[in-house]
């Protein structure tokens, strides 16, 4: 069901407007978020559904526990923009089985599956899931073996692109249960979803309502490290620095003084939040287009006890494409006018032998939020994910001299000139005097023109040619002659 309708999606734009699905638990675990006064549950869905949505986002929002009797979850409470999400929930309160005084059970994967087919229609969204963190299917409570469950079909389910989570600090006390953390769930149905999630968390409006990083459930094999740059070894004319995005890797070079091979001080950064990478082998390699693939020597080339944000120094050296780097006398460079030419390439790092473990700080306060939970198995990945891979943008910015542009425009301005010289002077006529048969004469000749001569009887006596300079005579007729006073 979870693949139902995705690979007639899989080819929306990225900047497309997209599903989203809010789903609130309202089973029985549920009890003290609804009946403490004090409780920000509502509030809080509704900030971040405010914060998440666009415009032109279709905006669902749904009650979860589970199905029983003549009781159907996930029930739809409407659809709409970001801002109608707070006034749907409102009403919400506990669901009961049936009929019946028995408050509802939970089952996340009825809530995920029913979803997907339903509200969204098979086709890609993002599902939210606001809860407490407690599975129990048919009110198993076994919860936290239903959780595993749960897990694994987060980890291991394709059409689930990307999850991350939000472990939140909300305690409430309700007259049947108690409760201290709330978990927020982001997870995407298909590769526009996750497009879009990568879109929300990175623009910073919900960062202002979920004030805690998110943790990365998946994917675990991309996107582990960045490559932050400290020094150029023995290239005092180039500069490396980090872009705008904190992502892109800029090298700023001299023309002039381009040196094939780049020594980079360096360091790689965990970016696998929450998880520190106990030990993997890094790989390196540098693409750009038209050319091979490069190898890059990484050393040292393995990274031990990284914790999240943390840094590791390395060495880092590899070949410059010179092939893609324009001639300071191309048509690119000149036109670039002693401005920089860019260069986008790739450096592709990859992770083998990848192990993750979550710190222990961080497992105490999930123990602290959410007790008795298997976290720690849930958030760290299957042995099925041992590797990954990180993209890094590189921007290779070449500085060109002047020299260049003045030679080629002086020379396009010295041939213009000459052009118009020599038009100016081979279109004036020059008098020349001549004896034609002994007879004096007068000629007016052009400069590169040549005129027959022609005396008294009207007779060809011969011809005289004209260049740059004075006349010369090209030939004389037999019985004649002819000279140039």
């Amino acid at each position: 069901m979870l693949a139902a309708g995705l690979l007639a999606t899989l080819a929306a734009p990225a900047s497309a407007a997209i599903q989203q699905a809010f789903l609130v638990q309202n089973s029985g675990w549920m009890e003290p978020f609804y009946a403490d006064p004090a409780s920000q549950l509502k509030p809080l869905v509704a900030a971040v559904a405010a914060a998440a949505a666009e415009p032109d986002d279709r905006i669902i929002t749904l009650a979860f526990s589970q199905s029983s009797g003549s009781h159907h979850s996930p029930e739809q409470l409407g659809t709409g923009d970001g801002a109608s999400v707070g006034r749907l929930l409102a009403p919400l309160a506990l669901a009961h089985k049936g009929n019946g005084p028995a408050l509802a059970d939970t089952d996340f994967k009825e809530a995920i599956s029913a979803t997907i087919t339903g509200a969204l229609q098979g086709k890609s969204g993002i599902i939210w899931i606001f809860t407490n963190n407690r599975n129990s299917p048919g009110n198993d409570q076994a919860t936290a073996e239903r959780n595993r469950d749960f897990y694994r079909l987060l980890h291991l389910e394709p059409s689930i692109t990307k999850t991350v989570v939000f472990p939140l600090k909300m305690p409430v006390q309700g007259k049947l249960y108690n409760a201290r953390g709330l978990m927020v769930y982001a997870l995407a149905y298909g590769e526009p979803a996750a497009q879009a999630l990568s879109r929300i968390l990175a623009n910073g409006r919900l960062s202002r309502v979920l004030t805690r990083p998110p943790a990365r459930l998946k994917p675990v094999d991309q996107d582990a490290l960045r490559i932050v740059p400290q020094a150029l070894m023995d290239a005092p004319n180039m500069r490396a620095s980090l872009g705008s995005d904190q992502r892109t890797l800029l090298l700023d070079v001299d023309a002039t003084a381009l040196v094939p091979t780049v020594h980079l001080k360096a360091a790689l950064q965990n970016q696998f939040y929450p998880y520190a990478i106990s030990n993997a082998s890094v790989s390196a390699s540098l693409n750009a287009a038209g050319s091979p693939s490069v190898p890059i020597e990484v050393s040292p080339d393995r990274l031990a006890a990284l914790a999240p944000g943390a840094e590791q120094a390395v060495d880092v050296k590899f070949r410059l494409p010179l092939e893609q780097v324009p001639s300071a006398w191309s048509a690119q460079a000149i036109r670039a006018m002693g401005k920089r030419v860019q260069l986008p390439m790739l450096v592709t790092l990859d992770l083998s032998g990848q192990q993750l473990a979550l710190p222990p700080e961080f497992l105490a306060d999930m123990q602290q939020l959410f007790p008795g939970d298997p976290l720690a198995e849930a958030l760290v990945p299957p042995k099925e994910v041992r590797s990954s891979r990180a993209q890094v943008p590189l921007l290779v910015r070449v500085q060109y001299p002047l020299t260049p542009v003045v030679v080629v425009v002086g020379g396009i301005l010295t041939l213009l000139l000459g052009i118009a010289a020599l038009a100016l002077f081979s279109g004036k006529r020059q008098r020349y005097a001549v004896l034609v048969d002994g007879q004096p004469r007068h000629l007016m000749l052009k400069a590169f023109s040549t005129q027959s001569v022609i005396n008294e009887q009207g007779e060809i006596v011969g011809e005289i040619k004209r260049g740059f300079g004075a006349p010369a005579i090209v030939r004389v007729a037999d019985g004649h002659t002819l000279q140039i006073r």
